[in-house]
């Protein structure tokens, strides 16, 4: 298969996949030294007859996403046409599908994972949802979960935006499998289509198997006019509570379903909390993260052995890079090298993870250490650093009286504990009301605050000033039980 060598003003590296709309390919974009995902459509699909619709929701696809900035959503950077070929310029992730995910793998999540994973997407589409975008092809395909645990959706490609003609009711597009019944019946379609998407995703997830299947026809007719099998009849480790809410998600009429996104995922945590007497966490375990960042390895293995086309997403799930962009990979990748001789291969994990939060290598030092769990660890960590030419200027400070380094002791305090006054079920209620606005690092972020600062009050200021917007910051004090 012939490679073009630019498209646009961007370099062709190679290619990273094949599916029903194009070729994505992996690609550089000289102007300010980016890796990017390029997707094409296929030149073939430009000579039909409807090749000015396919490049109008091409177009589409960059309107819909590039309004839109969010940590769940893949960003969009530039649409353009070269070459008789369409082009959308978008973020480059090391991340799977969760449909391929699922597939490959023959394994369901863990029950606290499926919350996880739900609550991520719910507060991803509430974001689209106040911004009038519907995105209405909502499936486990066009989902991706990136090597450090985090959920982002991709594929605007018949997103529906306020004031936009493109797709009209009296037509049908969209996926069979996780079509609302509206979508089929041609009717004008809401954003609670995109839930009852959204609750195929999650009956799937519990149960690994989709509510409707067959032809087309079939799926038609079952969307439209049958109901499922409770998921707790299918898997007894699936409460009842998640019963109601498949149930709810996946009804027939809009109005019968959740009101929207936020209301959907309240009632997810709230179902959770009462099944297992403990609040759902954003964040995917440890075992799963580390479970997914294989998988991606996997993938980029396949890939460099000259698998593109099998072992690369489809072009609705492009691969993507989850390298933190102040940092160079030569410096994490050492830093990994390190931490491996104490912890082993959860260290990628950590290392990708606390430097997302770190500004530098002092902090993500200070971020890194507490995963370690005896001074002579830290010590051999902290030493290996710097035999390797990676001393961090934070590591310069006077020990402290009791022997620890000035970073250590200034992040754990004498006896490694939090603030005056401040309970785990504080920390807790901070890290779900946090969550909400800036997503699953809320937890990394409360527990970084908490150890440095002197009240609850204080913590709560801390962390509400890591928010944008005054109505924002009002809510989230709201959320915590504290004025603003």
């Amino acid at each position: 298969m012939s490679i073009p060598n630019h498209l646009g003003k961007y370099e062709i590296v190679d290619i990273l996949g094949k599916g029903g709309m194009g070729t994505v390919y992996r690609a550089h974009d000289p102007s300010i030294d980016r890796i990017v995902a390029l997707k094409t459509i296929r030149r073939e699909l430009l000579d039909g007859g409807n090749g000015e619709s396919m490049v109008d929701r091409f177009r589409n696809e960059a309107r819909a996403a590039g309004r839109l900035n969010h940590p769940g959503i893949v960003a969009i950077y530039d649409f353009g046409e070269d070459q008789d070929v369409a082009y959308i310029a978008m973020e480059y992730v090391d991340g799977c599908g969760l449909g391929q995910f699922i597939k490959h793998h023959d394994a369901r999540f863990p029950i606290a994972d499926v919350v996880s994973i739900m609550i991520q997407l719910l507060e991803a589409l509430e974001y689209v949802h106040q911004r009038g975008v519907i995105h209405r092809d909502i499936k486990a395909a066009n989902l991706l979960i990136t090597a450090s645990g985090r959920l982002k959706i991709t594929d605007f490609g018949i997103a529906r935006i306020d004031a936009a003609n493109l797709t009209l009711v009296g037509s049908i597009i969209g996926t069979p499998n996780a079509m609302a019944p509206e979508q089929f019946l041609g009717r004008e379609v809401d954003h609670r289509a995109d839930l009852f998407s959204a609750g195929v995703v999650f009956y799937e997830l519990l149960t690994g198997a989709r509510p409707f299947t067959g032809p087309a026809e079939a799926m038609a007719y079952q969307v439209c006019n049958t109901e499922p099998p409770a998921p707790s009849s299918l898997k007894a480790d699936v409460s009842v509570e998640f019963d109601e809410i498949c149930a709810r998600a996946l009804a027939k009429r809009p109005e019968d379903r959740y009101a929207d996104a936020e209301a959907f995922c309240a009632a997810l945590r709230l179902a959770y909390e009462r099944a297992f007497l403990s609040p759902a966490s954003p964040l995917l375990s440890e075992e799963t993260v580390v479970m997914t960042a294989q998988a991606v390895r996997e993938r980029l293995a396949a890939l460099k052995a000259g698998a593109p086309a099998a072992a690369a997403q489809s072009t609705s799930a492009p691969s993507m890079s989850v390298t933190p962009t102040q940092w160079q990979e030569d410096t994490l990748r050492t830093v990994e090298r390190q931490l491996a001789a104490y912890i082993g291969p959860l260290a990628r994990v950590i290392v990708r993870r606390a430097a997302a939060s770190s500004a530098d290598l002092g902090e993500l030092y200070g971020n890194i250490q507490d995963k370690l769990d005896s001074d002579e660890a830290r010590k051999g960590f902290r030493d290996g650093l710097t035999r390797v030419g990676l001393k961090p200027p934070a590591m310069e400070t006077a020990a402290s009286p009791g022997g620890t380094s000035g970073v250590a002791a200034s992040r754990t305090g004498a006896s490694g504990t939090t603030g005056a006054g401040i309970t785990p079920a504080d920390l807790e209620r901070a890290t779900k009301a946090l969550a909400r606005h800036i997503g699953p690092i809320a937890g990394v972020l409360v527990k970084k605050a908490a150890r440095d600062v002197g009240d609850l009050a204080s913590l709560h200021a801390v962390l509400a000033a890591k928010i944008d917007g005054a109505a924002a910051q009002a809510r989230f004090f709201e959320d915590v039980g504290r004025q603003a």
